[in-house]
């Protein structure tokens, strides 16, 4: 159990939040049950939801005083991919990045991407954009300190 902490927190030390959900989806994509080393990726998906754990757990909450928000400590500690989990929008892997259904218009097809390194998004179809904060004001009908007091 000890090496398994110390082993995630190199890939704390290593990774962002994005880089390790990545990393954790990789170990489920190349953990077949048939392959001969299904044993290793299942063990190094478990050390990556520790990490994924640990990386949330000790990211530096935003400082909030009245009247006042550190907007760039809001936007180190969001995460756009947990954000449209948490309105129920699904998404799926793209390479590095997500894509799902646009929540702006209705589509068959997904043209709603999610940059999670950048915490950006972009609709191809109805070229809605923006960062985590536009996502949330244009999703709650929301202006913007309504939308980073919901971060």
């Amino acid at each position: 159990m000890a090496e398994n902490i110390t082993d995630a927190m190199e890939l704390v030390n290593r990774f962002n939040l994005a880089q390790l959900r990545h990393e954790a989806h990789m170990a489920d994509v190349r953990g077949r049950p048939d392959w001969d080393d299904y044993g290793y990726w299942t063990w190094y998906k478990e050390i990556v939801e520790t990490a994924i754990q640990i990386k949330i757990a000790t990211a530096p909450k935003p400082v909030v005083r009245y009247g006042y928000v550190d907007l760039q400590s809001v936007r180190d500690h969001a995460d756009i991919v947990a954000i449209l989990q948490d309105y129920g929008i699904k998404l799926t892997k793209a390479g590095k990045n997500f894509k799902g259904l646009c929540p702006f218009h209705t589509e068959k097809t997904p043209s709603f991407m999610v940059y999670a390194d950048q915490n950006r998004y972009h609709c191809y179809g109805c070229q809605a954009h923006g960062d985590f904060i536009d996502l949330i004001m244009k999703l709650d009908n929301v202006g913007f300190r309504e939308a980073v007091a919901k971060c």
